[in-house]
């Protein structure tokens, strides 16, 4: 196995685990959320330009790779819409822990898309996932703000992630990963930015820290997030990199207790490890049946 591609893994874990956090200390106040999507993906574009002008190894896109990072971008700040909305009903941690069963769905995807053999486990550890979930976010104090309406708001982005991550993947073999990086947060920026433009007198009411919160997400997210993912996607696939994004959430639970005061107890840290051991047995029997 690929020891850097490992550790990069582990660096967009940790990043993507501290990036609802900020986006929960940024947006206390009401602001448009399409517009906060097209902030987080602009700054983390012209962090990536010049990054990727100067290490890219190959500037060139073919037009269908464009067109397929084209609608990963969507899909991704589609996403980024319903998983902001998702942090401010439910809380960093629980949002993070609905979402990230976007591990689950992605191996699966790869199995029947890219013919990754590893992610047909993780078809027979769904139902183990979903009793973690049940475990952790049923408490009899929060229990009301979870809702059906407020679980699909953190699990539709489980499922464009998914797919996000096959297509991303995908374009591995053909794209210089900085490149896939920077056009997809610049498509974000776009057409986000565009959509919430009316409202950008709105960032008054986050006032400077929580736009230097929102800038920071966008960072953790696009750059230090999705474009070291993407090495790790490249050099050790889709299984062992969504693999070990499922610390992601109980890295949140011990931040967001910290930072932001969310009640974390031991019926949602044992909820966590539960969903994020269906993950660990989904390996464990993948190597069993390797050797």
């Amino acid at each position: 196995m690929d020891a850097l591609g490992v550790i990069a893994a582990t660096i967009a874990t940790i990043s993507w685990s501290i990036a609802p956090i900020t986006i929960r200390l940024g947006i206390k106040n009401n602001v448009n959320l399409a517009l906060v999507a097209g902030i987080r993906a602009f700054i983390a574009s012209i962090t990536l330009l010049p990054i990727a002008l100067l290490f890219s190894n190959n500037h060139h896109v073919y037009f269908y790779d464009l067109l397929l990072i084209i609608v990963s971008g969507t899909v991704v700040g589609l996403s980024d819409l319903l998983y902001i909305e998702s942090i401010k009903r439910l809380g960093s941690w629980r949002a993070i822990l609905i979402s990230y069963q976007y591990i689950l769905i992605a191996q699966i995807l790869a199995y029947l898309a890219l013919k990754e053999v590893r992610g047909i486990y993780a078809m027979f550890f769904t139902p183990l996932a979903s009793l973690g979930l049940y475990i952790a976010l049923k408490d009899s104090k929060h229990s009301t703000s979870i809702t059906l309406s407020n679980f699909m708001m953190a699990y539709v982005p489980a499922v464009l992630w998914g797919i996000a991550t096959v297509i991303s993947k995908y374009l591995t073999g053909s794209v210089d990963l900085l490149m896939i990086a920077m056009y997809r947060s610049m498509v974000i920026a776009l057409i986000f930015t565009l959509l919430g433009i009316r409202n950008l007198r709105e960032l008054r009411n986050i006032g400077a820290e929580g736009f230097l919160y929102i800038a920071m997400s966008g960072i953790f997210t696009h750059v230090s997030g999705f474009s070291i993912f993407l090495y790790a996607l490249k050099s050790i696939g889709t299984f062992i990199s969504t693999l070990i994004n499922s610390l992601g959430p109980l890295i949140t639970q011990i931040i967001s207790n910290k930072l932001c005061n969310e009640e974390v107890s031991r019926r949602h840290v044992f909820g966590a490890l539960i969903t994020t051991s269906s993950i660990v047995l989904t390996l464990i029997i993948d190597l069993m049946v390797c050797i």
